[in-house]
C-alpha cells in the first residue's frame, strides 16, 4: 500500500487528511464548550471544556491558515469539481475556511480591545489595553459567536452532505478523506 504525502486525483494525501481530522476534533470541542457555555454556564463541566476554547480557537486559526496554504500547494492534484454539486461543495468549503480564519479573528480582535491581557496555549499574546476599546469589543461581542454558530452549521451541512453521497448515492467521497490513496 502506497502513502501518498501529496493530494492526488482521487483522494488526499496524509498532510491533508491529518489537518482535515485534528481541525475536525477541535471544531468539536469548540462546539461542545460553546453549548455547554450556553446552556449550563459557571458549571464544572462547562468550565472545563471552555478553560479551553481561546487556546483552541488560537490553535485552530493557525491550523486553518497552514491548511489553507496546503490546500492551495495541492490544489491542481486535487480530486476535480466538474458537476454542478461538487462547484457548490467547493464553494461551501470555501466558506467553512473564511469562516474558521474569521471567527478566532474577531475574538483575538475583541481581546485586543480589552483592558485583560490575553493568554493562549500557555502565552501571553498581549496584555490588556489602558482602558477598552469599545470598537473592537463589541466586534466581538455581536460577531464571533453568530459567525461560530454559523460555522457549525455549514459543518452540519458538509457531514450530512458526505453521507448522502456515501450512503444515498454511493459514491465513495467519505474513503477520499480517510483512506487517501486507498480510495483508487
Amino acid at each position: 500500500m502506497e502513502t501518498r504525502m501529496m493530494d492526488h486525483e482521487h483522494g488526499y494525501g496524509m498532510v491533508s487528511r491529518f489537518f482535515h481530522w485534528l481541525v475536525a476534533l477541535l471544531l468539536l470541542w469548540q462546539m461542545v464548550s460553546a453549548m455547554l457555555r450556553f446552556a449550563f454556564d459557571d458549571t464544572p463541566v462547562a468550565d472545563f471544556f471552555f478553560g479551553f476554547h481561546f487556546s483552541n480557537g488560537v490553535l485552530l486559526l493557525c491550523l486553518t491558515l497552514l491548511r489553507g496554504i496546503w490546500g492551495l500547494l495541492n490544489l491542481s492534484r486535487r480530486p476535480p469539481h466538474r458537476r454542478t454539486i461538487e462547484r457548490l461543495a467547493a464553494l461551501g468549503h470555501v466558506l467553512m475556511y473564511l469562516l474558521m480564519i474569521a471567527v478566532p479573528t474577531i475574538a483575538l480582535i475583541r481581546a485586543y480591545g480589552s483592558d485583560r491581557p490575553f493568554s493562549a496555549l500557555g502565552m501571553q499574546l498581549f496584555a490588556g489595553q489602558e482602558s477598552e476599546i469599545e470598537w473592537m469589543t463589541n466586534l466581538g461581542g455581536q460577531w464571533h459567536g453568530l459567525l461560530g454558530w454559523l460555522l457549525f452549521a455549514l459543518i452540519a451541512g458538509h457531514i450530512a452532505m458526505a453521507l448522502v453521497h456515501t450512503y444515498v448515492w454511493k459514491e465513495p467521497l467519505i474513503s477520499r478523506m480517510t483512506k487517501g490513496s486507498d480510495a483508487l
